[in-house]
């Protein structure tokens, strides 16, 4: 892969697979009572700690970092509906 377009695809799928499967995970131990609600909460909690805890302080990489934040902070939002 030395199109660097093409491995920036694979680096996304592989992160969009991992989101997929780490939310479906979730669900199932929450859909199970396996794990409560709160405790659900507390993972996406834990994650946007650990994402804060160790950024990059490169300057292009904050974009990324600012993105992954808000998908995060989105899933500790109430649900609106």
């Amino acid at each position: 892969m030395s199109n660097p377009d093409a491995r920036l695809d694979a680096i996304a799928a592989s992160d969009l697979s991992s989101a997929a499967i780490l939310a479906a995970l979730l669900g199932i131990l929450g859909a199970k009572g396996i794990l409560s609600d709160e405790e659900v909460r507390e993972v996406y909690e834990q994650a946007l700690y650990l994402l804060e805890e160790h950024q990059s302080d490169e300057p292009g990489a904050q974009p990324i970092y600012e993105a992954a934040r808000e998908i995060l902070e989105s899933q500790l939002r109430p649900d609106e509906g």
